[in-house]
């Protein structure tokens, strides 16, 4: 299975527990909806653990990304493409200026 999810205004993440110790993340954009829970087996809980901080981490690395990205102004897809490909490395050229004291973004 394959989902993309491009954030719309209503866009939420939350976390809902309906019933007592069955907690779940819910993730929804317009009409997509995306629920992760613990999976009903021995060791259910620490995969939905590390999951859920591995996920945790890389969307704060994802936010910073995009922060960088449209720091000096809003994200133009269609001109950033005409100008070079579609490469990290192509596009910080672009968007990251030269003897920027931030390190490298992590990708």
């Amino acid at each position: 299975m394959y989902l993309l999810l491009q954030p719309e205004e209503d866009a939420e993440s939350a976390l809902v527990e309906r019933a007592q110790g069955h907690p779940s993340l819910v993730i929804s954009s317009g009409d997509a909806r995306l629920t992760v829970q613990i999976a009903g087996r021995e060791g259910g809980a620490q995969l939905a653990i590390s999951f859920a901080r591995e996920l945790a981490e890389s969307a704060a690395r994802f936010a910073d990304r995009c922060e960088a990205l449209t720091r000096l102004a809003p994200l133009d897809f269609e001109h950033l493409s005409a100008l070079v490909g579609t490469t990290p490395d192509e596009v910080n050229a672009l968007t990251v200026p030269a003897g920027d004291d931030e390190k490298e973004v992590d990708r």
